[in-house]
């Protein structure tokens, strides 16, 4: 079982994989019970290997990085949990009926890097475990008000935390000129980081969400805007990190998964695909 397993984790030194090489959750703060209802963890093997959310009953959100050439059977999601070690009450552990990368996925850049699981059976929802509604981002918002929420190793190289954390991101309008023109598209891509430099996504940190509170159609509502895909590692924090754009595949998560049981936040209308 994972709780059992997770602390047998493997780490090796690959950087851009989700089984090593980039990022930490630095400087977060451990999470409550229920705090974060979206939140899933993508297990391989029963070890955790990376971040997702709740889309629906039966979808779940991740990077295409997180499921590539992984056999759907060797897969399990952990929802409604904040610990990987003790069961939480009303914790659900679902096999995976299949796996869907985005298409034009390229395993080199990264590029399109976006992934559907679909559950072998439904979640029950619940008051800690929910889904969330996804949308663009506002670069103009102020202040940001986005965090991210996962299981990423605390320290270079490290083992996932055995306990959800969350830290705010207070810059998503960061300069990415350290990443080279094949490693950011902007339509594609969100730069975000930390003005202070002391808080970084890290490995086992991929496809975790990165939400924003701000106001759509009068309302101050909390969505997804981008899910973790990428960055240069966790020893200089100042480096800010490369997140898949959400609102740019909302006609293939559509598509692919229908829709999302309530949307109180509309996708974007400009939808890119």
């Amino acid at each position: 079982m994972l709780h059992a397993l997770i602390l047998t984790v493997f780490v090796t030194a690959v950087s851009g994989a989700p089984n090593g090489g980039t990022g930490r959750l630095a400087g977060g703060t451990t999470a409550g019970t229920g705090q974060f209802p979206f939140v899933a963890s993508l297990a391989w093997n029963d070890q955790h290997i990376c971040g997702g959310f709740i889309y629906s009953e039966r979808w779940i959100v991740t990077s295409a990085k997180c499921i590539y050439g992984k056999p759907k059977e060797e897969l399990t999601v952990l929802v409604g949990a904040v610990s990987l070690i003790t069961p939480d009450p009303g914790e659900q552990l679902i096999g995976v009926f299949d796996t869907v990368y985005f298409p034009q996925y390229d395993v080199v850049t990264q590029k399109h890097d976006i992934a559907l699981i679909e559950l072998s059976k439904p979640i029950f929802l619940g008051p800690t475990i929910q889904p969330m509604p996804y949308s663009e981002i506002d670069e103009l918002a102020t202040p940001w008000d986005a965090k991210i929420i996962g299981w990423g190793a605390t320290f270079e190289d490290g083992l996932p935390s055995t306990r959800l954390r969350w830290a705010p991101i207070d810059e998503l309008a960061a300069d990415c000129s350290s990443y080279s023109t094949d490693d950011y598209f902007e339509n594609l891509m969100i730069c975000a980081g930390t003005t202070t430099g002391t808080i970084s996504p890290c490995q086992y940190d991929e496809g975790t969400p990165l939400t924003q509170v701000t106001n759509f159609g009068g309302i101050q509502q909390e969505a997804v805007v981008g899910i973790m895909s990428k960055n240069q590692g966790c020893t200089d924090l100042t480096i800010p990190s490369i997140y898949t754009r959400l609102a740019a595949y909302s006609s293939w998560l559509f598509q692919t998964a229908g829709p999302q049981p309530t949307r109180t936040v509309p996708r974007s209308s400009a939808s890119r695909f």
